[in-house]
């Protein structure tokens, strides 16, 4: 009960500051931490059934225990030899050795749980620290290998592309490349987004397009390129035909073309890739599908943007990269021209994005290592105590016959060091599906977060639980040492 108590109390506290982290990063006008009754209900029911469940098989023992047996001493423990002693290995280990391994097999339940548990908090570090890696790993493909300009000029309005060449006349630019942004209505059967498409000059360089391979891709001269999560939004592969609705500047023309359509041959629609159904919408093949980690990103060659939208060379901005030594007379030139809209820092973007993401991930990572230090030292010592209060007579007995103090800890922290190694490449399996489960949920239309483990974070988790067990172990080991000898040889088993 009483650490119900702290429990209610500890995740009220860490409710309310996840409540406060969430409106901050998301920019709620309000959100409120709820005190609900039946989530208090189910924690305290689900923290009693594990624990009296723990509890249960020992207590039925002392139950149905005949008062006879339980006055009388204990039988002493028959052991048998295993079968693993006639493993070559096994022959060469050393009789406190050999101790440890007898006690940790008699005990399989206990040995597995106490694995379990050890893994259980591994697991945790696993799952929080996997969150640094995809992060890094998003940043990454985002800001060096996808977007890579400096900047992005966005002009108030669309623009013929003859603009471009006074966008690289502007002080400290180096390198400028268009793009143009449609908005559309995408329709595949019945499943249909609204979203944008983004074309891209053939031969540019500084914002790529990454197929699934992460690898970059040149655009093809026709068709939708689409992202994998837009492609299955909607329901389609490579080679699908996908209705296109325009839903800016003439939106009128789409009637006026289905007149067209009924006039000319389809022969002449044979002639290019973009063709038009009896609605007026465009046909366009899928001509590939791409990684995207951010938003429903679809993207086009610019000229076949255009050519399908039939308006000649048309641009809605540029990216372009800069000479940091010109900022300054970049962005007065800039602010003088009623052109151009907004100018985005792709650096600013950079530091906005990692100061955000750091003070969720740091705070949610504290909270994990805490729990998992706290769940490690605590297995480990429940384990140690207890062995300890059951083979404090035999310990006794082996100082007593000359064994050093070493040597009898050997026996103990032996059995707690095998099975805290082999909790360990446990921990990394039972993280890892935490972790695949994790980014399963948070999947999401506006992101994705990519799958990535390093072998450095199996490392780190590995040491803190390494470091929390040998802690608790060593405290235990004290108590061995400062056994009274006479009075724990006095005690009946």
């Amino acid at each position: 009960m009483v650490g119900i108590l702290i429990g209610i109390g500890a995740g009220t506290w860490l409710g309310q500051g996840l409540t406060r982290l969430y409106a901050d990063f998301f920019h709620f006008p309000f959100l409120i931490f709820l005190r609900s009754p039946d989530i208090y209900m189910i924690a305290t029911s689900v923290t009693g059934v594990a624990a009296v469940g723990g509890a249960a098989r020992a207590l039925y023992s002392a139950l149905t225990l005949p008062p006879a047996v339980a006055m009388s001493p204990a039988a002493p423990t028959r052991y048998r030899q295993l079968g693993i002693e006639r493993l070559p290995l096994i022959r060469h280990l050393s009789q406190l050795t050999m101790m440890a391994l007898r006690h940790m097999i008699r005990w399989p339940v206990r040995s597995g749980m106490t694995i379990l548990g050890i893994a259980m908090s591994g697991a945790l570090l696993v799952t929080a620290f996997f969150t640094l890696d995809s992060l890094e790993f998003l940043i990454d493909t985002m800001f060096f290998r996808t977007d890579r300009q400096h900047a992005t000029v966005n002009f108030t309005d669309e623009r013929p592309i003859a603009v471009m060449q006074a966008v690289g006349q502007l002080p400290g630019v180096l390198v400028a490349e268009p793009y143009r942004s449609v908005a559309v209505r995408l329709r595949h059967d019945h499943y249909h987004r609204k979203l944008a498409i983004i074309g891209k000059s053939p031969q540019g360089d500084l914002s790529r397009v990454l197929g699934l391979d992460l690898n970059p891709l040149k655009l093809p001269e026709t068709g939708l390129v689409l992202s994998e999560n837009v492609a299955e939004a909607l329901g389609v592969r490579r080679g699908d035909i996908i209705d296109v609705e325009i839903l800016e500047g003439k939106r009128g023309e789409a009637r006026a073309i289905e007149t067209l359509v009924s006039q000319f041959a389809r022969e002449d629609e044979a002639q290019s890739v973009v063709t038009f159904d009896k609605r007026g919408l465009r046909r366009v093949p899928v001509t590939e599908i791409i990684q995207s980690y951010m938003g429903l990103m679809v993207f086009m060659d610019l000229n076949a943007l255009n050519e399908m939208m039939d308006q000649g060379p048309i641009v809605s901005g540029a990216y372009i990269a800069v000479d940091d030594a010109q900022t300054q007379e970049l962005f007065k030139a800039i602010k003088a021209l009623p052109s151009v809209s907004s100018i985005a820092l792709q650096k600013a973007a950079l530091v906005k994005f990692r100061e955000t993401i750091a003070q969720n991930i740091n705070i949610m990572t504290t909270v994990y290592v805490v729990l998992s230090v706290i769940i490690a030292f605590g297995v480990v010592y429940n384990s140690a105590r207890i062995q300890l209060s059951e083979r404090a007579r035999s310990f006794a007995s082996l100082r007593v016959l000359g064994f050093t103090r070493a040597e009898v800890s050997h026996v103990l922290l032996t059995e707690l060091a095998i099975l805290i190694l082999l909790a360990i490449p446990i921990s990394w399996v039972i993280g890892y599906a935490f972790a695949w489960a994790t980014i399963q949920g948070f999947e999401s239309d506006l992101y994705r977060i990519p799958f990535i483990i390093e072998t450095s974070t199996y490392a780190f988790s590995s040491l803190v639980v390494l470091g929390a067990a040998a802690v608790s172990a060593l405290i235990v080991r004290r108590r061995i040492d400062r056994l009274d000898l006479i009075s724990v040889l006095k005690t009946r088993e």
